[in-house]
Order: structure tokens, then C-alpha cells, then sequence
């Protein structure tokens, strides 16, 4: 892998992993179109890694609030371990699918298919949360209805085109959040469910060897750590005014292109 490669891998996961328009789009048409191969198991488990400290970082507070609460009285019914819950159905469905199964999700159609449709379904559910939504407070006051319909829509996501931060703000948009709130337990939730893919990918990379140099590894990771903070920050600044009907119409569009240029 090339430096350039390395930093268009790196900008491609720290803004598609973490904004609702779905990294797997961007992969396939960025790779057909520039001819990039990134096979690189121990690149995927950096720029996973590199994504996963972005979110650390930007909600540090958040993060060091609930581990406050790990050992309290009120462990039981903390956001912490509303969190924890949550990212059981992923972890279970993503143990179930086999190998052929995922890679058989992966097809051009299916991210296009999937990009599309659940586009629809985030432009509704900030349509709906603008209209009917009225409810505001702090994380704590997430329910366990809204933090586990979160963490079952989590488990689709494991569907490529789908955008895991898409459809997880989009089903608590339409369990009664409001945007920024639901933006901010969607980056949580996305702590365990990144750290436990990490963890089972760093094994599987440990065991097969460093395959990538040393130079295009950092510098995708940094590339990816970068944009992904930066990325959190704007998303967040975002939605306390903005709407999601853009970044609807931006996966609709995409999915078009590949069902045009790929199906």
C-alpha cells in the first residue's frame, strides 16, 4: 500500500465511519474508481483503532462520567450499563454470521440497496423527530426503551451500506431523542461494539503477521484519528440547528452510482 492510499483509506474511515452515510459505500466506489487494494488486515485493525480513540477523545466527559458511576449505587441503572446492554444483539449477530455470509453481504447492489433505503428512513425520522419530539435532558435520562431499540438497529448495521451511526440515530430519532443527544449515545455505543471487533481482528492479524510497512500503517491511522475527531465535532456543532435530509440525499445519490456504475 502506497502513502497516498494509506491517507484516502484514512480520511475515508475517520468521515464515512462516523457521519450516516456508510464507510462500505465509499470503500467499493473509492476502490473501483482509484484501483486501491487495501486487503491489509493489520491496516483495517489500526484505522478501527484510530476510530475508536476519535470517539474516546471528543466525548472524554461523557466517557469519564460514566466510568465514575461504575462502582456506585446506581450502577445498575447508569448509561453505562444501558450501553453494555445495548451492544449484546450486535455482538450476537455478528457471532452468528458466518464467513460466506458476510462476503456475501458485501456486493455492490446490497450497499447500493441498503444506502438507499435506509437514507429514506433517516430523512423520516428527523422529519418525525422534528414534528412529534419534544423530549430534552441529559444522557442519563436515555431510557432503556430508546437504548435498546438502539442496540437492535445496531445489529442491521452489521449489513454493509447500512451506516452504523445512520441507523442508530435514526431508530432513536423515531424512540423519542432528540438529534444531539441520540448523535452523542450513538458515538457511545459505538465504543464496545468498535473495541470488540477490534480486539477479535487484532488476534486474526497478530497471528498472521505485520502485513503492511510501517509508514502507510501510522499514516492512515493518524490520517483516520484526525478526520474522525474532526468529523465528530462537525456532526455534533451540526445538528443542534441542522438536518439530516442532506446527508439523506447524499446516500440516495450514492447508492444510485453504484447501482449504475457496479449493478
Amino acid at each position: 500500500m502506497s502513502i497516498l492510499e494509506a491517507i484516502v483509506s484514512g480520511i475515508i474511515q475517520g468521515i464515512t465511519e462516523i457521519l450516516p452515510v456508510s464507510s462500505s459505500g465509499h470503500l467499493i466506489l473509492v476502490h473501483e474508481i482509484f484501483g486501491i487494494e487495501a486487503n491489509s488486515l493489520s491496516f483495517d485493525v489500526a484505522l478501527h483503532l484510530a476510530t475508536l480513540i476519535a470517539v474516546l477523545w471528543v466525548l472524554r466527559e461523557e466517557v469519564v462520567d460514566i466510568l465514575r458511576i461504575v462502582f456506585s449505587k446506581k450502577l445498575f441503572s447508569s448509561l453505562g450499563i444501558k450501553i453494555v446492554m445495548a451492544t449484546i444483539p450486535a455482538g450476537i449477530c455478528g457471532f452468528l454470521l458466518s464467513d460466506n455470509m458476510i462476503i456475501a453481504l458485501r456486493s455492490a447492489q446490497v450497499v447500493a440497496i441498503s444506502l438507499i433505503f435506509w437514507g429514506i428512513i433517516l430523512y423520516l425520522a428527523d422529519v418525525f423527530v422534528r414534528r412529534y419530539s419534544k423530549q430534552r435532558g441529559s444522557l442519563e435520562k436515555i431510557s432503556w426503551f430508546q437504548s435498546i431499540v438502539m442496540g437492535f438497529a445496531q445489529a442491521i448495521a452489521l449489513i454493509p451500506g447500512t451506516s452504523r451511526s445512520g441507523i442508530t440515530m435514526s431508530a432513536g430519532m423515531f424512540a423519542g431523542l432528540d438529534k444531539v443527544r441520540v448523535a452523542k449515545f450513538s458515538f457511545l455505543l459505538s465504543i464496545p461494539a468498535i473495541f470488540g471487533a477490534g480486539v477479535l481482528s487484532f488476534f486474526d492479524a497478530f497471528n498472521a503477521g505485520l502485513d503492511i510497512a510501517i509508514a502507510p500503517l501510522l499514516i492512515g491511522c493518524v490520517t483516520a484519528l484526525v478526520c474522525g475527531i474532526f468529523s465528530i465535532k462537525f456532526l455534533l456543532r451540526f445538528l443542534q440547528k441542522g438536518s439530516f435530509l442532506w446527508f439523506a440525499v447524499y446516500r440516495v445519490v450514492l447508492g444510485v452510482i453504484l447501482l449504475v456504475l457496479f449493478v
